[in-house]
């Protein structure tokens, strides 16, 4: 059992490259953490760590160890949350990678109805785009993503499985009182004079618009604003009259009131989304549960049957 939490131990210190920042992360002292290292290296047979003045990396032991050990600890967490759940509400933690429209569009309800229903779960959530995110799911840093789900053609990664929710389409994004709004059919080459904002993040999107300009053989805008920020590109939108191209979720009026899809022939495109997870924790009960609020969520935006 003790090598269990000497586990935890060397997580912390795999990640953070440093026993002074992992001791702090664990709220244990140094030479504690120090010697529960030593000793699960010796139940091992091998040197996990390199120490240096500059922190510890990894040996190839080590490197063997950690994706085992995050598995480990997941299926550890999904135990404790389970056996306790029957008792007085589940412990341990549940990791969550989410993409960019997911976090804005249906986790703020997710996490609110999970948490109330687990009370002594810690929820960690990592925010960001699948290609950052998808490495650390594979890699068990995080247990589940929430976001766009890989493409037919790409192979499955070893370990994983996917819950489909729905095709998300993307429009091309006016101020509801912008005279492109009240358009049938907004033409291509009346897009290339505006100022855009662009969330930089969104590269499919970028690439999209690159090609809509190009197949109609209109030079793409030159007055651009690239931000992380989707609350900066929504206020330029609607009180600046930029143009963006946004995820039809991030339309719904409780998120964008005020601004309008634009027809625009040439710019129609999807990709499906859901939630990608280990499957160690396929059986967790808060898994089980985020995926059923999530489906609620989902249907609540008029999204149900857009893929799944």
């Amino acid at each position: 059992m003790d090598q269990v939490w000497r586990l935890r131990h060397f997580l912390a210190a795999a990640e953070l490259g440093s026993l002074q920042a992992a001791a702090r992360q664990l709220n244990t002292s140094q030479p504690a953490l120090t010697k529960s290292l030593r000793e699960l290296e010796n139940f091992l047979g091998s040197a996990l760590f390199e120490r240096s003045s500059r922190g510890v990396v990894l040996t190839q032991a080590g490197q063997v160890l950690l994706s085992r050990a995050r598995e480990i600890e997941a299926q550890w967490d999904g135990a404790l949350i389970d056996l306790n759940a029957t008792r007085d509400g589940a412990r341990g933690e549940l990791h969550i990678g989410v993409g960019p429209t997911y976090e804005a569009a249906f986790m703020p309800r997710v996490l609110s109805v999970l948490s109330g229903e687990f009370p002594n779960l810690r929820l960690t959530v990592r925010t960001g785009v699948g290609s950052v995110l998808l490495p650390k799911l594979v890699l068990g840093e995080i247990g589940l993503y929430i976001g766009g789900l890989r493409s037919a053609t790409d192979k499955p990664l070893e370990g994983l499985a996917e819950i489909p929710l729905y095709e998300q389409l993307n429009r091309i994004v006016a101020a509801a009182d912008d005279p492109l709004a009240a358009c049938p059919q907004v033409p291509v080459a009346a897009l290339a004079g505006r100022a855009w904002v662009q969330l930089s993040y969104d590269t499919m999107a970028l690439d999209h618009l690159d090609r809509m300009f190009a197949a109609a053989g209109v030079a793409p805008p030159r007055s651009t604003v690239a931000t992380h920020s989707l609350s900066l590109a929504l206020d330029l939108v609607r009180n600046e009259g930029f143009l963006t191209s946004l995820p039809e979720p991030l339309l719904h009026p409780r998120l964008a009131s005020g601004l309008s899809a634009l027809q625009v022939p040439g710019y129609h495109w999807s990709i499906m989304t859901g939630i990608t997870y280990r499957n160690s924790i396929r059986a967790s009960r808060p898994f089980l549960r985020l995926a059923e609020i999530l489906v609620a969520a989902v249907r609540g935006y008029g999204l149900a049957g857009k893929g799944n």
